[in-house]
């Protein structure tokens, strides 16, 4: 099964794509080291009642907590350690609500024991929930990064292969909630579980197990992909409509229209047959994205694009983002008029990390993101200083930045 990794490698040897794709092959392990060193949060990963306590802390040492280490589930009646992230914001109070993320599937055990959850395609979703009032969890599944074996073999050619693959990824998934929803820190009655990928396709066989709790599932470019078997053609239609017929959870999908694994007839495929069986679901499809379209959720130009969708989504089923009070605590921090109002909505959309520039001279905003705060600052002080210098940073992510 060629999945979402085996992209990743081809895209990285093409030196001719746009600024999103150099963005894109900068999500690698390089900023490991910067967030050791700069963390000052313990290592203790609390996810269940027995723990391994051996990992190093990461994170950045600004307005969230994290925590990295092991956890001990239980899966078909068998105790399994799973590698595990949490980020939540340093000063949450009481149980939080859980969003967990789920990764991909690389195409070969060797990238899938590479794959650790402290690198920025991870940390960086995870402080984007984080910073929106979640608990926000990432748990490498088995077989994956350091957690225990064996991984899934190959689902082979028969009409219920993908759909059973799914479902032992839904089966990691739901352990590690639960171990999760044990925690002081934690609601377990408001879960939502997004992935990339195969952890999208997972996350809604999750969503077909109406597990008490679960609120939500966000697919973003996940379904079922096998180039080998015509049967997929098969299997789509009858798996999609089986899991809409069960599920009672809503439903987000999010899809680019250049998706080479799964292209808008095949997603339209999926979407008819999880309605047609009474599934709750909305799709959004996002005009063709460089340098691929089934990679973009692991973009930072791509979270741009679907972090507002989400937003939207949140909010109309009353789940936690940011709010109208939030933009009017951030006018009033920074001493803005109304008219600012829009712009600081739209930053409060921004993906992590993010700054804010104003002119000293008048009112005047710009902002800039991007995989380190250094970069957000440059280009957010850059944009300011070619329209209204000269520019001060107002806001790093959403702290105020004192006048010097």
């Amino acid at each position: 099964m060629k999945l979402d990794h085996r992209i990743i490698a081809r895209l990285s040897e093409n030196k001719s794509h746009s600024k999103d794709a150099d963005l894109f092959r900068a999500l690698d392990g390089s900023m490991l080291g910067r967030l050791v060193a700069t963390t000052r949060i313990p290592a203790l990963l609390l996810l269940a009642t027995s723990m391994i306590a051996s990992a190093a802390p990461v994170g950045r040492a600004d307005d969230l907590k994290t925590e990295y280490g092991f956890s001990r589930v239980t899966i078909d009646r068998r105790v399994v350690r799973l590698e595990s992230l949490v980020i939540r914001r340093a000063d949450a109070q009481g149980r939080l609500p859980i969003a967990i993320f789920n990764h991909g599937r690389p195409g070969s055990m060797i990238e899938a024991r590479d794959q650790r959850l402290t690198q920025p395609v991870f940390t960086h979703v995870l402080s984007d929930f984080a910073r929106r009032g979640w608990l926000a969890v990432a748990v490498a599944r088995r077989g994956y990064g350091l957690s225990d074996g064996p991984r899934q073999d190959h689902p082979g050619c028969k009409i219920d292969s993908a759909m059973a693959w799914m479902n032992v990824d839904a089966d990691d998934i739901q352990a590690a909630l639960e171990a999760i929803g044990k925690r002081p820190d934690a609601d377990p009655t408001r879960m939502i579980s997004l992935g990339v990928s195969a952890g999208g396709g997972a996350s809604v066989a999750l969503s077909a197990r109406n597990r008490p709790g679960l609120v939500a599932a966000i697919d973003i470019d996940g379904g079922e992909h096998n180039e080998n078997c015509a049967l997929t053609e098969q299997s789509i239609p009858l798996d999609f409509r089986t899991m809409g017929t069960a599920s009672r959870v809503p439903n987000l999908w999010l899809f680019a229209k250049n998706d080479s694994l799964h292209p808008p007839a095949q997603v339209e495929i999926m979407r008819t047959a999880f309605s047609a069986g009474g599934g709750d679901v909305k799709l959004v499809e996002f005009d063709p994205i460089v340098p691929e379209g089934h990679v973009f959720s692991e973009t930072i130009g791509g979270r741009r694009l679907w972090l507002p969708v989400m937003d939207e989504f949140l909010r109309a089923h009353n789940l936690p983002t940011w709010t109208d009070r939030d933009v009017d605590f951030m006018l009033g921090q920074l001493h803005l008029s109304p008219k600012a109002r829009e712009f600081i909505a739209n930053y409060l959309s921004r993906p992590t990390d993010k700054a804010l520039a104003r002119s000293t001279q008048r009112e005047f905003l710009a902002d800039g993101f991007a995989m380190t705060m250094d970069a957000a600052r440059k280009l957010a002080l850059d944009s300011c200083e070619s329209k209204a210098p000269p520019c001060v940073i107002a806001m790093e992510n959403e702290q105020v930045v004192p006048p010097h």
